[in-house]
């Protein structure tokens, strides 16, 4: 009584595989979820996934220490998890019966509360084989004998172990507990290749197939490439061209798409999908054509990628730009952090306030990379790798001053305290600040538009080829 059943729908998906050939035809159960009422029909709902940082490092260290990776993919992961409230549902199209309804014992896909349902439930299985969850990252789990890593994204699961028999022991017991795909040696995880090299150990991780299908989508096959990303002779502001019709031209979406490319293996285009992102409500042309350009810079690049394994280490590097944005007239931060040769993290990011001078700017963009740097650090304690200062690369004396020594100044005093964190972080000694030429710097392409020979330089500098 009281109680009100939810509508189900079926879903269907085509699978593929890296190679763009089709795995398997999918056709699934799902709750319409918009049609439940919170504090009725659920509560918490927060369900973590891996962050890619976490996964740029783990294959970082799959490359430094030759480790065996495996993938798993649970089949119908949310089928497994329990809930506590009594939510009914209606009879599944097609297969209705009566007038009757049905009460719901485990999650179902759409459910509000399911993917935290699932997570709960695959957490509590991982302890029970001996795996705990990272301080760094929670769907980062860790075997009790420090030598199995395991990384969740909903149901798609990584394990990398010393040797095969730990890793198929893993998996062995996993399946045990959930019906679930073994698709051996990772090669394919969340839209990104993993290519592996064992004789050169190296790992390379790269979105060919998504390029190749933006590239396709927005027909540009013929069209001309470009050496770099954005054309610096264009600067782009709000008013520049005729607004464009964004029924005919998706903005939006080639937007959106390049900035999951940005996200996940392209750190080349970062600052210039992050230009793009920002006139999405209201774009022209100009920003039109421009997007487009960075399609065909991707097009002369595609099969381009992070690899890990070329050097050894862990380095950071930021800079900014001192109000490049023609618009606000804010400043840019970019920075990148490199393990073992490759990107594992970085940002370009516009600051939130306008900075007074470049040592202020640089500053900011410092504070930013010393909150990075101490999760990277975190990171790293969980991967076994130790606790070490990291050292950040800086091409500005005045600010890596300001950090390493309590200066007041008429240049620095207005600053706000929130960014003079850093200088603790700096007298603790667990970051560790260096002055490197401009010409050196690899994360000028993240604050930027830079010519030909520099985007080349720092794309090698960030492990890309």
């Amino acid at each position: 009584p009281g109680s009100k059943a939810i509508d189900l729908k079926w879903v269907y998906k085509i699978k593929t595989t890296a190679a763009g050939d089709i795995d398997r035809y999918k056709a699934r159960l799902v709750v319409k979820g918009f049609m439940q009422r919170e504090g009725v029909d659920y509560g918490e709902v927060f369900a973590p996934v891996s962050k890619y940082p976490t996964l740029r490092a783990l294959l970082a260290l799959v490359a430094s220490q030759d480790l065996v990776m495996h993938q798993l993919d649970i089949k119908t992961a949310f089928l497994n998890g329990d809930i506590d409230e009594e939510i009914y549902v209606t009879q599944p199209p097609g297969y209705a019966n009566g007038g009757l309804v049905c009460r719901l014992h485990r999650s179902l896909y759409g459910l509000r509360q399911a993917p935290r349902a699932w997570h709960m439930k695959l957490a509590e299985v991982l302890r029970t084989i001996g795996f705990t969850p990272s301080a760094a990252d929670p769907s980062l789990f860790i075997s009790n004998d420090k030598t199995t890593f395991a990384l969740v994204y909903v149901d798609d699961i990584l394990i990398a172990g010393p040797d095969l028999a730990t890793v198929n022991n893993t998996k062995k017991r996993l399946m045990t507990s959930f019906e679930a795909r073994d698709l051996g040696e990772a090669h394919y995880f969340l839209g990104m290749t993993i290519t592996r090299d064992r004789s050169a150990g190296t790992v390379k991780l790269a979105q060919d197939k998504m390029i190749a299908d933006i590239i396709d989508k927005y027909g540009m096959t013929e069209g001309k490439t470009k050496s770099t990303p954005l054309n610096a002779s264009v600067p782009l502001t709000a008013e520049g061209g005729t607004m464009l019709d964004t029924s005919k031209e998706h903005y939006s979406g080639l937007v959106g798409s390049l900035l999951y490319l940005s996200t996940c293996t392209r750190p080349d285009i970062a600052h210039a999908v992050g230009v793009l992102a920002k006139y999405m409500s209201a774009p022209t042309t100009t920003h039109w054509q421009a997007a487009k350009g960075v399609v065909r810079y991707l097009a002369g690049t595609n099969d381009y990628g992070i690899i890990y394994g070329t050097k050894t280490g862990i380095d950071g590097y930021c800079d900014a730009d001192y109000a490049g944005d023609l618009d606000t007239r804010r400043s840019t931060t970019g920075y990148v952090f490199t393990m073992n040769g490759g990107a594992i993290s970085w940002s370009s990011k516009r600051q939130p306030t306008v900075a007074a001078s470049t040592t202020e700017a640089e500053y900011m963009a410092a504070a930013g990379a010393v909150k990075e740097a101490l999760w990277v650090r975190t990171l790293l304690v969980d991967l076994q790798l130790g606790v070490q200062p990291i050292t950040i690369f800086a091409d500005n004396q005045s600010a890596i001053k300001l950090l390493k020594n309590p200066i007041t100044s008429q240049r620095s005093k207005h600053i706000d305290i929130v960014y003079h964190f850093a200088r603790e972080r700096v007298a603790r000694g667990e970051v560790i600040f260096k002055y490197i030429r401009t010409n050196d710097m690899i994360a000028d392409a993240l604050t930027k538009t830079v010519p030909a020979h520099k985007t080349d330089f720092c794309r090698r500098g960030m492990g890309m080829g």
